[in-house]
């Protein structure tokens, strides 16, 4: 045996040995502890986020309007009785101010018979006939005003319908978008937990290769022991380089078997982590084909499943701008209603006088027939005024009452009703924020999942390229253990 050649190849295995294991103390805690941002854990983070937004946003539900309003149009309804009474009254004092204008005409032609004597009694019945006119035109208006008010409250319904049908859309779309994005997550959800608990086992197995490092000390120990017995026979007798060979042999020897097993770990452990790495990556493949090619079966298709509710969220985002504006047509008309209501007692009041006014010339004219012995004959035609202006001031004493009845009890409920539907119209345009940033979060997803489907990842780059340096290392660590096999070999001739 030649010392020297001997001492430089175990300095070289030596020194082999201990760059090997520096690099791998360096790999291992990178690989164990790699950086998880790929384009899966990305995926798999937007689609828990979208789970958990649909999970917090399922709080905020569409009240039921239908329940709530209908009560009021229940009232309203009530209320339309009282006016059609009201239109009934008003026809009366429509008919009455015109017979009461025709037996008025039919007066005056009789008196002006009567020549000078009957003059006075001409003029008193012009101006009845004047105000029985005036009396007509005021309950005409009056009729008017209250058509009107009637339309507002039909237009009332309508937007209330329209209300409802918006609502009902709206309830709709939010259901489905909810129902399609359950459908979209527990559909992809399995595969990507299998997929997810496939590459973080590789973890457990990285940290089982990384333990044939604790063998570093105990293996350079031996090889720096074998160099310095190698040392010592330089200056030996040959009795003692032969017995200094023997140690030596004998210590590479043990040194070989541990190095073996080191390499039979190493090695074992190692095809473990590269298997998971190859299965990981077949189901990435699977999952890829799956959910994010374009080609993928059915409605698998991620990106084409969030472009489809993103469709869907957008058009229900427009219904709610729909919804406010009705909302806002339903406060106003209600408004409209109150103030049309308060119209229609002003020109009832315009009543009020001319009524005054015909009691009074009524009573001008019992004078006058009183002492005019020229026009008695016109005594049963004052006597039908006189009915009639009974008849029509009872009818104004029950407009009264009802357009007074209608004004305090329809003001207080539709006042009430739009402090409602105020609020309503705030939670409407909360719940349509809302919705706007999920629309916001599932335009974002959608950018991710373009980017998944056109990069799609489950280890990093420089993890993958870290284990190409390891399974390097680990094919140095077989030459190395091969060439230390060889030196025993040279130790024992």
């Amino acid at each position: 045996m030649n010392v020297t050649s001997a001492l430089s190849q175990i300095s070289s295995i030596n020194s082999k040995f201990e760059s090997i294991f520096n690099q791998l103390e360096s790999l291992f805690p990178q690989i164990e502890h790699h950086n998880s941002h790929t384009s899966f854990n990305e995926l798999k983070e937007t689609i828990s986020s979208i789970g958990v937004s649909l999970s917090s946003k399922s709080a905020s539900s569409i009240t039921d309007f239908s329940a709530k309003y209908t009560p009021i149009f229940d009232k309203l309804n009530e209320k339309i009785k009282d006016l059609k009474e009201l239109d009934k009254m008003i026809a009366e004092v429509k008919e009455d101010s015109e017979q009461m204008e025709l037996i008025a005409l039919n007066a005056m032609v009789i008196s002006v018979k009567s020549g000078e004597k009957g003059l006075a009694f001409s003029k008193i019945t012009e101006n009845l006939q004047r105000l029985s006119k005036d009396m007509f035109v005021y309950s005409d208006k009056l009729s008017g005003e209250e058509a009107q008010l009637l339309e507002q409250i039909n237009s009332l319904k309508s937007i209330f319908s329209a209300i409802i049908e918006s609502q009902r859309s709206i309830s709709s779309k939010d259901s489905e978008c909810n129902s399609d994005i359950s459908h979209m997550i527990s559909n992809v959800n399995p595969s990507i937990s299998e997929l997810s608990g496939k590459v973080n086992s590789i973890i457990p197995a990285i940290e089982r290769t990384k333990s044939v490092l604790s063998s570093k000390n105990q293996i350079s120990g031996g090889l720096t022991s074998i160099t310095k017995i190698l040392s010592d026979l330089n200056s030996a007798s040959e009795a003692e380089v032969n017995a200094g060979r023997q140690r030596a042999l004998d210590l590479t020897n043990q040194i070989s078997t541990s190095f073996t097993e080191l390499c039979s770990n190493f090695a074992g452990n190692w095809q473990e982590v590269i298997e998971i790495m190859e299965n990981a990556d077949t189901m990435r493949m699977d999952f890829e084909s799956r959910f994010l090619n374009n080609h993928a079966f059915g409605n698998n298709n991620i990106a084409r499943q969030v472009s489809n509710i993103l469709e869907k969220y957008k058009a229900m985002i427009n219904e709610f701008g729909n919804y406010i504006l009705v909302q806002k047509d339903l406060q106003g008309t209600c408004q409209n209603i109150t103030s049309r209501a308060k119209t229609i007692y002003s020109v009832f009041e315009n009543l009020r006088p001319v009524m005054s006014r015909l009691h009074h010339v009524r009573i001008l004219q019992q004078i006058e027939v009183s002492k005019n012995d020229a026009i008695t004959s016109v005594q049963d035609s004052v006597t039908d005024m006189d009915n009639l202006i009974n008849s029509a001031n009872a009818s104004l004493d029950g407009i009264q009452a009802i357009l007074e009845s209608f004004i305090q009890e329809t003001g207080s409920m539709l006042s009430n009703f739009v402090v409602s539907i105020t609020k309503d119209n705030d939670s409407m345009i909360t719940l349509r924020n809302e919705k706007e940033v999920t629309l916001g979060d599932l335009t974002n997803s959608q950018g991710i999942i373009a980017g998944a489907f056109n990069s799609f990842a489950v280890f990093p780059d420089d993890f993958q390229k870290k284990c190409v340096l390891v399974q390097q290392n680990l094919q140095e660590v077989m030459r190395l253990n091969a060439e230390l096999s060889a030196f025993a070999s040279e130790l024992s001739n």
